[in-house]
């Protein structure tokens, strides 16, 4: 009947779908002003709940200041309840009818009536939960609560702070449908969390504008609220709610790096992830990653535990990411990444020296000395001629120069440093002697104006060294007749063969190492068995690579 209802509101067939759930409510001789659905309940009997006004919204949060009225009187109301009725089963089929109506007052925009009527009907339901069957109508009671405290929301404007007469009857909605007897509820839960994150983070807005001083007690009342409802919400979600879950997962972060700091927030999640399975935050992984390096030591006594036991069960998932960040950039974030990876070697040395080869030879296959150096001598020339930048233009070049000294171990970087070695070598010593002959005058290397001959350009500190410049075009004579060679060379460079560009990875055979994209959460993956020799050019602006991998 609930089903064919709903069939029929979405035909938009609204009459059909009203009749269709009060007909068997007028077959029962049962009016929707009835007492049993909280409507006309005696004045002096005031069924509902026991708030304290006085208290405020932070208490509701972590006191149990909401409860329902209880007693011999209560019990005996509501034992008449299901004797007119004909009994609690044939209740508690009224009640789910009569909840079907309430929601299509809500869908055809009668929304004043829906909400009247939907809160007599949770304190009601509330009551013959209390006092009968709860593994029959606990579920009803948890949906009309949680309807109710949805649809307060929905009143508000969106984007707007919640007021906070609003906020509490949200809190309350949400608080009696996470009811300590129920423990299996994930939409409960959920909502729960979500309603406390959203009111720390308008808390710490107005906190934000009115003062920079410490966060208030009731941010961190509502953050370790939100925090156990998450925890409690991951824990229990089933994969119906996958990508709600997911979501979960990414807020209790939030509530981690923005709120880590706080008294007990770190404690409080440390505290949850036993409960939640360590599987569910591959999902997060590259979350947990980016903030690797992050200094606080109470966000750290959380993130680098949960990785080292993620690597620990799960090394294949963190070794292609890993590789990545040991490359950083970011000192702080290479070095807490080379940290992390020593903790992954007591226990799989082996897997991290095949992925970090792999990771290092695949950029050596995805940009030549070739590539490397054509890129780096347009930016150095756009630094030194467009900008005068001779700092900057040699932040670029002397790096270059040194992965250069380090030798080929390639026959592609041999043959680079037979075409092209004794030129780069002679402008690196060039370049050097321009350094020395400026620092040794005193003066500094210019950030700008550095190609100019008017001496009282910005940034110069004093007038140019004849001798140091004349290093300096020395050199660019050389550079530029490298850049022209390796121009001509590289629209022909169209495929390559791995045994002339990366001789580790044309030799490796059965590697423990997974192809990537390929580990799944229940820990099987596809070995890598070998690289297939040739690998693609393609012929954009980037030329990225096409390689192929066969996996066992």
């Amino acid at each position: 009947t609930i089903t064919l209802s709903a069939l029929s509101r979405q035909a938009e067939a609204y009459q059909l779908a009203e009749r269709t759930l009060l007909d068997p409510l007028t077959q029962m001789k049962v009016s929707l002003n009835s007492p049993i659905f909280g409507v006309g309940t005696p004045s002096d009997l005031r069924v509902g709940l026991i708030i304290n006004h006085g208290e405020s919204a932070d208490s509701l949060v972590n006191k149990d200041v909401v409860r329902i009225r209880s007693g011999p009187v209560y019990e005996q109301y509501c034992q008449h309840l299901f004797t007119e009725a004909g009994g609690e089963e044939t209740l508690f089929v009224q009640h789910k009818l009569y909840f079907a109506y309430i929601k299509h007052l809500w869908a055809t925009e009668r929304r004043d009536e829906a909400m009247t009527r939907l809160s007599l009907l949770c304190n009601i339901v509330d009551l013959t939960t209390h006092y009968g069957d709860a593994t029959l109508s606990n579920e009803l009671r948890i949906k009309c609560w949680l309807r109710y405290g949805d649809w307060k929301l929905a009143l508000n404007p969106p984007g707007s702070d919640l007021p906070e007469n609003l906020a509490t009857d949200v809190l309350v909605s949400y608080k009696r449908a996470t009811d300590v007897a129920v423990s299996d509820n994930y939409r409960a839960f959920h909502s729960w969390a979500l309603i406390n994150f959203r009111l720390a983070e308008q808390l710490n807005d107005k906190d934000r504008g009115m003062s920079p001083t410490k966060p208030s007690s009731m941010i961190q009342h509502h953050v370790i609220a939100a925090v156990k409802a998450f925890v409690r919400a991951i824990s229990v979600g089933t994969k119906r709610w996958s990508a709600s879950v997911q979501q979960d997962l990414l807020n209790l972060l939030s509530c981690l790096f923005k709120y880590g700091e706080l008294d007990d927030v770190s404690r409080t999640i440390n505290e949850g992830l036993e409960s939640i399975e360590i599987e569910a935050w591959l999902g997060v992984l590259p979350q947990l990653l980016a903030r690797i390096h992050i200094k606080s030591p109470s966000v750290r006594s959380v993130l680098h535990p949960l990785l080292v036991r993620l690597g620990t069960k799960h090394p294949q998932a963190m070794m292609y990411p890993l590789s990545v960040l040991l490359k950083s950039p970011v000192t702080d974030r290479k070095v807490a990444a080379e940290s992390l990876m020593n903790s992954l070697k007591a226990h799989s040395n082996a897997l991290i020296e095949e992925s970090l080869m792999v990771s290092s030879e695949l950029i050596r296959v995805a940009i030549l000395w070739l590539e490397l150096w054509h890129e780096g001598l347009e930016d150095a020339s756009r630094l030194y001629y467009g900008e005068g930048n001779v700092a900057g233009m040699l932040d670029v070049l002397i790096p270059l120069h040194t992965e250069l000294e380090k030798g080929a171990n390639s026959r592609r970087e041999l043959d680079f440093l037979n075409s092209f070695g004794r030129d780069l070598m002679d402008a690196h010593n060039h370049i050097t002697e321009y350094v020395r002959l400026i620092t040794s005058s005193g003066q500094t290397i210019p950030t700008q104006g550095g190609f100019m001959s008017d001496p009282n350009q910005a940034g110069r500190s004093s007038s140019p060294n004849a001798e140091a410049e004349a290093a300096l075009n020395q050199a660019w004579d050389l550079y530029y007749t490298v850049f022209r060679r390796i121009n001509k060379q590289l629209p022909g460079m169209t495929t390559l063969e791995l045994d002339q560009c990366s001789p580790a990875l044309f030799n490796a055979r059965n590697l423990e190492l997974g192809v990537p994209g390929s580990y799944r959460v229940d820990g099987s993956y596809i070995k890598i068995q070998k690289f297939i020799t040739s690998v693609q050019v393609i012929t954009s602006k980037q030329r990225p690579r096409k390689i192929t991998i066969r996996g066992n």
